[in-house]
């Protein structure tokens, strides 16, 4: 790497490439992308990228790692701010968040395959844990806070089904575009019910239209 580069400079070119290979990834997924494909739509040149990363899989790896911490730094603020209101996380807010992280195209589950998954999984840095969702201690965190408010959350339910989001979107080739994106809202629905409940006036809503 040149030594002309300052430390700011190299983080700006850091987070270039980690741009640029999500627009690759998306393109071509994680096999047919290419370290010259990174290079090319980052606007440099293959022996820079060597200079940040020691392989593909490494790059790839932190792209992963850097949109986990970047997902679980936001949701953490919005459990810490609730603590110093003396609340629990509103559901709203934790659907905007949980929508915003599947729906978008960095979710990771959307570009590559089973295989591919866990194959970066093993390359992730000791600070990332990756399971097939959205949970861990990120989910554990807002189910303690609703607890600790009088709620009744069922954690482990809301726990699985991120992973039916993580594993439904794996298997994407099987859904037309839009009812992958309904069926994941369902889930995202089914995720909040556990951990917040469903209100009264949901449950009068449901009964009266299977009644109808």
């Amino acid at each position: 790497m040149p030594a002309i580069f300052t430390d700011e400079e190299r983080e700006g070119l850091r987070h270039t490439m980690l741009d640029a290979g999500w627009t690759c990834l998306l393109e071509r997924g994680y096999r047919a992308m290419r370290v010259e494909d990174i290079a090319r739509e980052a606007g440099i040149a293959p022996g820079t990228f060597y200079g940040f990363f020691a392989s593909k899989g490494d790059f790839v790896a932190e792209m992963v790692a850097e949109n986990r911490r970047a997902l679980m730094e936001e949701l953490y603020g919005l459990v810490a701010q609730a603590r110093r209101q003396g609340r629990a996380p509103e559901r709203a807010e934790v659907d905007a968040w949980m929508r915003a992280a599947w729906h978008s195209d960095r979710a990771i589950f959307r570009c590559v395959d089973v295989a591919d998954f866990h194959k970066i999984r093993r390359a992730l840095p000791g600070d990332v844990s990756m399971g097939p969702e959205l949970a861990g201690g990120v989910l554990s965190s807002v189910a303690e806070a609703i607890a600790a408010a009088g709620g009744a959350p069922d954690a482990e339910l809301a726990a699985s089904l991120q992973r039916v989001c993580a594993l439904t979107l794996l298997a994407r080739d099987e859904f037309s575009p839009e009812v992958l994106e309904r069926t994941l809202d369902v889930l995202i629905d089914a995720t909040l019910d556990a951990l917040y409940g469903r209100t009264q006036e949901e449950v009068i809503q449901n009964q009266g239209d299977a009644d109808e």
